[in-house]
Formats: structure tokens, sequence, C-alpha cells
């Protein structure tokens, strides 16, 4: 779930290998959504025993060893390996623990299988300008409407997480804004998945949080945390993983957008693909930019710590957790390096390093945690200390 410079890519080279059919077919019976269900039950069997005081320290450390054995089996490409890895792990914590397979149920929507609805809407966006002013929202639209499948894959976590009916009375409505020459996402509070056009044309694929404006508010700029998960997760994970969410409630308690892209696109060019992400959220917010944050674990660590060194003027703050690598430019913003203890992948000695390299660096350890499992501690001491900094 990876830093130096050279670490990044290397991670990024398995990633992609462990996406191809060829190492998938070993564990076909393993989907990635039996996966997901058995991270976010593991993480949640966690924070509970965590924030009751059932979880010793011994035991603490050894579920996080588990925790971390599953994440370097995945890795390798062992899907069955890795489920029964996690399994033990999360018995460990919750001993009532059974795995039960979520059912994706492929109901029709209005009455009509979901692929009717899709071509339908569909249809009317191809009738719309798609180079004009209007390019970005109705490439969201197209990519928001292509989710209404008869069949969900458990391999699209945007998939087999959406609310299909919801979702396409939401794509319904933003089709007849878009109709009349408006951005339906302008200034749009709740809960999005959608996609930015990136540098390069490529279409990034992003989960949108705006909170509702606090009362008093209604013109005021708002800041912006965004979030960069780790290698072999994607744009849900801060939202829907990591904590059981606990970064978007953060974000919501202190009025920020949460922006959480799918990181291995942003790796390709992190400082030009974070430029077009901030023109798109300026165009439809106000962004109050000396507060714009950034958060990584892992691989989104290490891209986090790219765009301090590339954009530190644009940036307030940034927390790496479990990865990132020295910025050594001069004007760098402040920065919080969090290691884990019991980190096999990137080791908390690594991580220590890098935040001696960076002249404004701050380095804290995760004691009696590893890898993964450290995240959602992590977020909560992170997201406090980034909104104490100033430029």
């Amino acid at each position: 779930m990876l830093f130096c410079r050279l670490r990044l890519y290397t991670i990024a080279l398995v990633t992609s290998a462990l996406c191809a059919p060829s190492a998938r077919a070993q564990d076909a019976t393993v989907t990635r959504a039996d996966l997901a269900t058995r991270y976010r039950l593991m993480d949640r069997a966690y924070a509970v025993a965590d924030s009751t005081g059932r979880l010793a320290d011994s035991v603490r450390a050894t579920a996080n060893r588990l925790f971390d054995r599953s994440t370097l089996s995945f890795f390798g490409g062992r899907f069955a390996v890795t489920a029964a890895i996690m399994d033990s792990a999360i018995t460990l914590v919750d001993p009532t623990y059974r795995f039960v397979r979520p059912a994706l149920p492929a109901t029709p929507i209005g009455g009509k299988p979901a692929r009717v609805v899709r071509e339908a809407l569909l249809a009317r966006l191809a009738n719309l300008d798609t180079l004009g002013p209007l390019a970005q929202p109705i490439a969201s639209a197209k990519a928001r409407a292509r989710l209404l499948v008869d069949t969900i894959s458990p391999e699209r976590s945007a998939e087999f997480l959406a609310d299909r009916p919801a979702l396409a009375r939401a794509v319904s409505a933003e089709v007849a804004q878009l109709e009349r020459g408006r951005d339906p996402y302008a200034e749009q509070v709740g809960d999005l998945w959608r996609v930015v056009r990136g540098a390069g044309g490529a279409d990034i694929p992003v989960r949108v949080i705006v909170p509702p404006r606090a009362r008093g508010a209604a013109t005021a700029p708002r800041g912006v945390l965004i979030a960069l998960h780790g290698a072999g997760g994607d744009e849900n994970m801060f939202v829907s993983g990591y904590g059981q969410g606990v970064a978007a409630r953060l974000a919501r308690d202190a009025g920020l957008l949460l922006v959480s892209p799918f990181t291995n696109a942003m790796a390709s060019d992190p400082a030009a693909q974070f430029d077009s992400l901030m023109a798109v959220l300026r165009r439809e917010h106000r962004i109050d930019t000396t507060r714009v944050y950034v958060m990584g674990h892992s691989m989104g660590a290490g891209v986090a710590a790219q765009l301090a060194a590339r954009r530190p003027r644009a940036i307030t703050a940034v927390a790496c957790l479990a990865g990132g690598a020295p910025v050594a430019v001069a004007d760098a913003p402040p920065m919080l390096f969090l290691g884990a203890a019991l980190d096999p992948i990137i080791p908390a000695a690594r991580v220590r390093t890098a935040a001696a390299g960076t002249r404004t660096g701050r380095y804290e350890e995760r004691a009696n945690e590893g890898h993964t499992l450290m995240v959602r501690g992590a977020v909560l001491r992170a997201v406090p200390w980034l909104l104490e900094q100033t430029r």
C-alpha cells in the first residue's frame, strides 16, 4: 500500500504488474471487493479496540505485523494468501469476525436496465460542446454515467461502492444543468466521485467531498486538503478506507474541501497534475490559497514530497505518512513525517532520514504500528497539525 524517487517508481511498476490479467488470474476467486471489505472490517475492529482501550501493545504489534504481511503478499500477487492473512489479523482483534462476501446486486434503475439509463444520459451529453468552457464538467458527467452498469465489477471500487439509483438521479440532474449551459459541480455540496481532466488530457479519477458552509460563511473562501493514497489503493481510500474515512470527517469539521485523486495518475507528473487539479477547484469554488494542505500515505507520501519540492509556494503544509523523501528547496513548506516503528515496507529509519534532510521537516513515530494500520492514528495527528501551519 510506498520514499525516495527510485523506490516510488519501483513500486509503481509493481502495482501495474499486479493489475495485469496474468497476475490476477492466479487468484481469480479473490476479488478487489473481497480485499476491500476485509480491509474496512480490520480498520473498524482496530479502531474500536483502540478507542475503548482493549488493544494491548502486544496485540497491536502482532496485528500490525500480520497485516503488513498481507500487504507484502498483495504486492506479490498472492491474493488468496493475502485474504487468509487478513482474516487472521482481524480475528486477533475481533474474535467474533467471520468473512461474508459482499453482495453486488445488479438491480434495474427505475424499472430499466442500468445500461439503458446510462446510454440515454451519454446520448444527451454527446450533443453538448465538449471543447467549450463546460468541457471539464461534461467529462465528469460522462465518467459518472459510465458507472451505471448492468453487472457491477468486483475489481472496480467506484462501481461497487456506488449507490446506483442515487447516482442515476444525480447524473440526470447534472446533465440537465449542463444542457442549460451551467456547471453542475460549481459550489455543489456533498460527496462526489468524478474525474478531472489533467495535464496531457488524461482523466484523473478523484473523490471530492465538499462540506456545507458554516452559518455566516456563505461567501468565505474554502481551504483544501489533498489526500494521496498508497500503492494498490485508489481515489476512494481516504474516504471509504483509511480510518473509516476519518480524514473526510476532520476536513468537514474544519470546513475544508477533501480532494482525493488517483495517486498513480498524479505520479506521472505531480506538479502539472496538481496545477490542473487546482485550476478546476478554483473554477468551481472560492479557494483560500493560504490553506492548501497535502497529505499522503506511502506512495502518496512520495508524491506529496515531490509536490512540496516543485510547488512549495502553492502549498501551506505537507504531511507524509509512512513514506516521503527529503525536500531540499529553501522555501519548502512545513512538513510532518510520520513513521511506523514496525513498518517492513518503508522502515521508520527511512522516513526519519527524509525528515532530517528537509529544513522544515519534523519527525514523529507511531509505536507498535506498521505500514498500513498506522494511517488512522497518523491522520488524527496530521490533520490538526496541518491546520496549525501558516506560510
